[in-house]
């Protein structure tokens, strides 16, 4: 029996008029579309197309195909759509990383309200959330710099967010601090394999700079409080600084530097209705 995929192709090559503008449009090889072609006429055991110079051209059983195909075609999607209804997930599975969870993902899930019931997942690294997400253990997920991806999963940026240093109040007096200054102080950093611990070394190093660390942490608000004691200084994404209001330390903007990580928003094509909601609601809480 055909497949829905093999009357897609044979309906989008009669309408782009030619095998080659058909792989085109279909994002896929031309021997790779020539051979479901076949495939396809294999099973019905009659010829559909006829390929000449100039393009394609359809024979009698062609012609009759080409209009059953596109009902079924049409009838299949109206049935998708109509299925929402009842398969629309009550529950989504979210993972985060561990500042965007914390300190973003609030915004944008007060702004679900009552569609949806959001199931959290919190892991230190990016890579973790993709191996989630590829093995459908989480729906969307939350993440920083990404790079490689597996399978069908797609990728928005979101937004692209500074780092800032974070100092004990008594040890600044200036509203910024330059990365050569900073890195004189005992540093307080992400434990491994945290991307924020990651990426901050990895620019220190691609710049040449040595660095003390002289705790490592697991959490943000662990961080905060050891900073608060005159223990060192660490870096945090701007979405924590923003939100840190204890009097004992202060946050300074590293002079003339480029610290930055971009957040983006993964999800997998078979939800990209809801998909889109979280982006809409995700950039308008950006923009905050």
């Amino acid at each position: 029996m055909f497949k829905l995929i093999q009357l897609h192709y044979f309906v989008t090559t009669v309408e782009a008029g030619s095998v080659t503008q058909a792989a085109k449009n279909l994002f896929i090889s031309q021997p790779a579309l020539s051979k479901q072609l076949s495939l396809l006429e294999k099973e019905l055991n009659c010829e559909l197309i006829q390929r000449k110079t100039s393009g394609i051209e359809l024979t009698k059983a062609g012609k009759y195909f080409y209009d059953k195909a596109v009902v079924i075609l049409r009838d299949a999607e109206s049935l998708a759509k109509s299925m929402e209804a009842f398969s629309s997930k009550k529950t989504i599975m979210i993972g985060a990383l561990p500042s965007i969870g914390s300190y973003f993902l609030p915004s944008v899930i007060s702004k679900i309200g009552s569609s949806f019931k959001v199931d959290l997942t919190i892991k230190d690294t990016t890579q973790e959330l993709i191996d989630l997400l590829d093995s459908d253990s989480i729906d969307f997920a939350y993440v920083q710099d990404t790079r490689k991806l597996k399978g069908n999963i797609k990728c928005k940026e979101l937004f692209w967010e500074s780092y800032d240093a974070i100092v004990p109040g008594l040890q600044a007096s200036e509203s910024t601090i330059t990365l050569d200054e900073f890195l004189q102080h005992n540093l307080i950093l992400h434990k491994h394999p945290c991307d924020i611990r990651v990426y901050i070394e990895k620019y220190c190093r691609d710049q040449s700079l040595d660095f003390n660390v002289s705790i490592d942490l697991e959490a943000n608000e662990s961080i905060i409080p050891f900073v608060s004691k005159g223990i060192g200084s660490s870096v945090l994404p701007r979405m924590v600084t923003s939100q840190v209001q204890d009097h004992s330390t202060k946050i300074l903007l590293l002079e003339g530097e480029k610290l930055q990580r971009r957040v983006d928003f993964l999800y997998k094509p078979m939800l990209k209705e809801i998909a889109l909601k979280l982006i809409a609601y995700s950039l308008e809480s950006s923009s905050i």
